[in-house]
């Protein structure tokens, strides 16, 4: 006689988390930044027709790497704004040209 194991989880209150979903985009923007040539925070940006306002940077962060390779490196300063609608992360790719689009919408918060 072979007997079975059940294995049962108990989900506890400390475990439960609050997971957000997100969805990811790599969609160029148009960004207004704070009236300084030092800074790029952004004040606005428009993004499929519609301006959003920024009401706050709730966080900020440097993405970089990969800079032996020219054709991979990448140096992008990233905000995650609070704005019209929810919570967006703005990426600024500080290698792209003048003339080239710097400004992304890398994520949506739901």
């Amino acid at each position: 006689m072979t007997s079975a194991v059940e294995q049962v989880y108990v989900l506890r209150p400390e475990h439960v988390f609050d997971y957000q979903m997100t969805k990811r985009y790599n969609d160029p923007i148009e960004v207004e930044v704070e009236d300084s040539q030092a800074s790029v925070t952004p004040h606005a940006f428009s993004w499929r027709g519609r301006r959003y306002a920024v009401a706050g940077v709730l966080k900020y962060w440097r993405e970089a790497g990969e800079g032996w390779d020219p054709q991979r490196a990448r140096d992008h300063d990233c905000f995650r704004v609070e704005a019209e609608g929810g919570v967006y992360d703005l990426r600024f790719d500080r290698l792209a040209g003048p003339k080239a689009q710097q400004w992304r919408l890398a994520r949506v918060w739901d």
